[in-house]
């Protein structure tokens, strides 16, 4: 097996740190992107339902006769 020095194992552990820090951050950040993604939906989703109840219950009013 190849012999390392401290400095060297220092270096790899660093690099390795990094690399998994990246992967980590990089399917966090997609997972909040798709969240948000979802949220926005949501929220037009919502809007739109706002807007289209009124005009269906302004149909059905009942009378006072």
């Amino acid at each position: 097996m190849i012999d390392f020095d401290q400095e060297t194992w220092i270096y790899l552990a660093l690099i390795a740190i990094a690399v998994i820090y990246f992967i980590w951050n990089s399917s966090r950040l997609k997972q909040i992107r798709k969240d948000r993604k979802n949220q926005n939906f949501r929220k037009r989703y919502l809007e739109r339902k706002r807007t289209k109840d009124p005009l269906q219950k302004r149909g059905k009013k009942k009378s006072n006769n």
